[in-house]
């Protein structure tokens, strides 16, 4: 199974660490941790292998959300 891990930064400057990994089952499992704050999502219409930059956008309006209730 496929892992990877990597960090970026949003446009307001937050730091957010994302991971990946290949579940057996052939689903993606994401997750992306900001502010303290992990979220994590295993959905099986996610299926592996997937790019650095679909997990980033699996995130993108969840961010925006949490930005815009602050």
């Amino acid at each position: 199974m496929k892992e990877d891990s990597w960090s970026g930064r949003l446009a307001d400057g937050r730091v957010v660490k994302y991971a990946y990994k290949e579940l057996s089952d052939g689903v993606a499992a994401l997750s992306a941790k900001v502010n303290g704050r992990l979220t994590m999502v295993v959905q099986r219409d996610i299926k592996a292998p997937v790019t650095r930059k679909q997990v980033e956008a699996v995130f993108e309006q969840n961010f925006r959300a949490v930005q815009s209730a602050n």
